[in-house]
Parts: structure tokens; sequence; C-alpha cells
């Protein structure tokens, strides 16, 4: 496999993983790889994507300021925006909040009633903390930039 295919490939993964979909990452690859701003039809006929998928995906990226464009004229050049380290450091903060957090309060609540799952919630307190930890860390970062 030539690296340009294993490039996107991965960024494919990364992307699927943290919620994007599969065109998501294979667009936003083919915006990394390019020396030049891509127009939504150079984009399609990189990732043998429809041009809909593709402009679905260059709305969900923009969102997320992943991608940027200018005009020229009436087309539209895209660019990627590298932001790995921005999606990765949002992760911590969305488990803590909507998964670790409430489990954590729910096993200690039930280890109360009976102590069956005391060795959870503990082991739930520990992630938690490192969890605040790396979320404090983004929080310092950003406020540098």
């Amino acid at each position: 496999m030539e690296a340009e295919e294993e490039f996107t490939e991965l960024v494919e993964k990364l992307m699927v993983r943290w919620h994007y979909t599969h065109a998501d990452g294979k667009v936003y690859a083919a915006l990394l790889l390019s020396d030049d701003p891509l127009t939504i039809d150079e984009i399609s006929e990189k990732t043998g994507l429809s041009r809909s998928s593709v402009s679905t995906s260059l709305a969900r990226l923009k969102k997320d300021y992943l991608v940027t464009y200018t005009k020229r004229g009436k087309t539209k050049l895209f660019k990627a925006i590298p932001g790995f380290f921005s999606i990765f450091l949002r992760q911590p903060h969305e488990h803590l909040e909507k998964e670790v957090r409430p489990l954590r309060r729910l096993a200690e609540s039930l280890a109360r009633d009976g102590g069956r799952l005391r060795h959870v919630a503990e082991d739930l307190k520990e992630l938690e903390a490192l969890l605040e930890e790396i979320v404090s860390f983004a929080r310092k970062r950003r406020a540098k930039e």
C-alpha cells in the first residue's frame, strides 16, 4: 500500500473513532494531503465520493473548524485545518460528563445499598480524576492559543 493510501485509511479510521463518518475521514485526508485548496469536484475525484457526500462532509468539517474555504469567483476552494489534537482533547470531557461521572455516581449509590459495586466505584473515581487532569490540561492549552 502506498503511503498516501495508508495515510487516508488511518485518518478515516481515526475520524470514525471520533464519531465522524468514513466520508468525512476521506475528505479530510484528501485535503490534508493536498498542497493546494481543492474544489468539491476535485475532492470528489480524489476520494471517489459523490459531490453530495463531499458537500455533506465539508459542512460537518467546517462546523468543527477542521476545514476552511475561500472563493475564486463562484467556486469554493477548501483547505484542511490540522485539528487532531483539539479533536482528541474534546473526547475526555465528553466521556467524563456523559459516561464516567454519571456511572460513578450510580455505582457509589448501589455500593451504599449493599456494597456490590464498591470496587467499580473506586475504579471509576480514579478514571474520573485522570480525565479531569486531561480536561484541565486542554483548558490551559486553549488559553495559551
